[in-house]
């Protein structure tokens, strides 16, 4: 029965020598409490501001959405598919919370006045949805930022 010989080099067994009371030393002898130690409150989501903000933008468009709609009958079929996208990212960013009380989107104008006065307001939402995805610290809340301003730029390119 052949036994398994490890070699250990002169350098590997200095540096065990000098890191185990190291080590050891970072071991926290005393035995734990019975009662926890108190945990700070915890502090506001650090991305939370950056959600509310593009929601209140994206709920900003809506609104202003709606009022050409509601003063336009006509542009209903060409903005539907307009509500339908920014329906489906507040749903990705739905927290829970109250919006904020929106503006005012302004009187309604006549239909080549408001479609052209609503493609700039979708340019400027993609704009802060890409601003909301570089302050973001989560991974995931940038992307779906970065994702949701490709797809309104996307959308105003056709």
């Amino acid at each position: 029965m052949s036994t398994l010989r490890v070699v250990t080099s002169r350098r590997a067994a200095i540096s065990l020598a000098v890191a185990a009371p190291a080590a050891l030393g970072a071991c926290e002898l005393d035995p734990p409490s019975a009662t926890p130690p108190q945990t700070p409150p915890p502090g506001p989501v650090p991305d939370a501001e950056v959600v509310a903000s593009a929601r209140t933008a994206i709920l900003q468009m809506v609104s202003s959405l709606e009022v050409v709609q509601d003063a336009q009958r006509r542009l209903g079929p060409e903005l539907a598919p307009w509500r339908e996208l920014h329906a489906a990212h507040l749903e990705v960013l739905d927290d829970g919370s109250v919006g904020e009380p929106l503006q005012d989107p302004g009187p309604a104008v006549d239909a080549p006045r408001a479609r052209q006065r609503l493609l700039a307001q979708e340019a400027l939402l993609a704009d802060t949805l890409a601003d909301g995805a570089r302050q973001a610290a989560s991974g995931d809340l940038a992307r779906a930022l970065a994702s949701m301003s490709a797809a309104i730029r996307q959308r105003l390119l056709t």
